[in-house]
């Protein structure tokens, strides 16, 4: 009977094939050389005896073999993940890492947390990685991480999300600006006012065109910016009002905004902490949920009255 029992590295190589689709690009992402991959490759392709990739001008695509093995890859390396933190349960271990990604709105406060977070558990390393709404939810449907931190997440029965934070959304302007005179302003008045908005797809447009939406107003809208900072500058240099996460504003400790008072504002969303439902809660991520859930909000409200 033929032996077809590839190494773990050879499954490896194969899933970076699958994801960068060039063979000089796996090389470089898994640290090895590229005459290593083509003879791994070749390898695995010999032991199952099938073709398992074509090569296209400089990309490679998997043939229906190659995703044949691939899901197998998945499916064995998962249960090895699984099989680590049960190990790890049994151990009682609190050491290790743990992955989290989040949305780039969730950068100002989550660094406070996690130095919290870690300052409890010393022996925890955290990989932080920062991205946009679909990055965070394409990482959060194959399950790369620990944990994701987004707003208002998306019904999904593979996804598991609780709620941990409030995130209101309110209108800033520039210092200088005519409405921060006002105790308090209508949507009317507001929507005669350009506006510096976010991207289409990101977590508080998607918020700010359901208010609109719901209380029937439109907004001018005369730039659109995917990044918070770069919204906040052109406020600054009064290009317009925005409307913003108040967590952009609350752990910085000057920002040349002001926040106006608006009829029916903040907008109210809220954070949640999610996690791919085919992921085993290990200890270390038991250990980070519950911490997020009981001192998380105490954990900031400390960081504004100490620095008021």
């Amino acid at each position: 009977m033929n032996n077809r029992t590839p190494t773990l590295r050879q499954l490896q190589i194969l899933q970076a094939l699958a994801e960068y689709k060039n063979i000089s690009l796996v090389a470089e992402k898994l640290f090895i050389s590229q005459p290593s991959v083509s003879i791994q490759l070749k390898k695995l392709s010999e032991l199952f005896d099938i073709a398992l990739y074509h090569v296209i001008g400089k990309t490679v695509k998997l043939t229906e073999a190659g995703f044949a093995v691939l899901n197998a890859s998945d499916e064995i390396f998962t249960t090895l993940n699984h099989l680590s933190t049960k190990l790890d349960d049994i151990k009682g271990v609190k050491s290790g890492k743990l992955k989290i990604n989040v949305v780039s709105t969730a950068k100002y406060f989550l660094p406070l947390l996690l130095g919290s977070f870690c300052k409890k558990y010393p022996l925890i390393d955290i990989e932080l990685n920062i991205g946009n709404r679909a990055q965070v939810l394409a990482n959060l449907k194959e399950d790369k991480d620990d944990f994701y931190v987004l707003n208002d997440c998306p019904e999904d029965k593979n996804i598991s999300a609780d709620p941990f934070l409030d995130n209101p959304l309110v209108v800033v302007a520039p210092e200088n600006h005519e409405l921060t005179r006002q105790p308090s302003i209508s949507l009317t008045r507001l929507s005669h006012y350009p506006f510096i908005m976010r991207e289409i797809g990101s977590g508080t447009r998607m918020s700010v065109d359901k208010f609109c939406q719901s209380h029937k107003v439109s907004l001018k809208e005369r730039m659109i910016i995917e990044s918070n900072e770069a919204i906040k500058h052109a406020v600054v240099a009064d290009l317009g009002l925005a409307i913003l996460s108040q967590h952009t504003l609350d752990y910085i400790l000057k920002s040349g905004l002001v926040t106006l008072n608006v009829e029916d504002f903040p907008i109210q969303s809220t954070w949640y902490l999610a996690q791919n439902k085919v992921r085993k809660q290990s200890i270390l991520a038991k250990l980070f949920y519950d911490f997020m859930q009981n001192e998380g909000k105490l954990v900031l409200r400390k960081f504004i009255e100490n620095r008021e």
